[in-house]
């Protein structure tokens, strides 16, 4: 009993631990103003292997798409700036930003936006 006890103050005291570290990598980037997104795309085939996007320099290889920037403002919502990145990569799978995750719903709503997007631009 009393082992069980020890290993779950460990585990209790790692999770902690690495909450602090993500909160204080999180709470550093938005002190420092960069930008940081991850998307992965439904099919890599449409994704160019480079674009700017918003200020947001985005690179893409397989079906991974990384972004970052030195400074951005965080005004957009999550989902109206993953829309302007699907617009350009193509259909998104998965898409975060700042320490957020886009939910399915949101990122059915992304791809019909980066559509409506896209037509706009034809």
């Amino acid at each position: 009993m009393q082992s069980f006890r020890v290993v779950g103050a460990m585990a209790a005291a790692a999770l902690v631990s690495g909450l602090a570290v993500a909160g204080a990598a999180h709470a550093q980037a938005a002190r420092t103003g960069e930008f940081g997104g991850e998307a992965t795309l439904a099919s890599p085939a449409h994704a160019p292997p480079s674009a700017t996007i918003d200020g947001v320099a985005w690179r893409c290889e397989g079906d991974q798409c990384l972004g970052h920037a030195a400074r951005r403002s965080g005004a957009d919502g999550l989902v109206k700036e993953c829309k302007r990145v699907a617009a350009v990569v193509g259909p998104i799978a998965s898409y975060k930003s700042r320490g957020r995750e886009l939910t399915a719903g949101q990122v059915r709503a992304c791809n019909r936006g980066a559509v409506t997007i896209q037509t706009a631009r034809n």
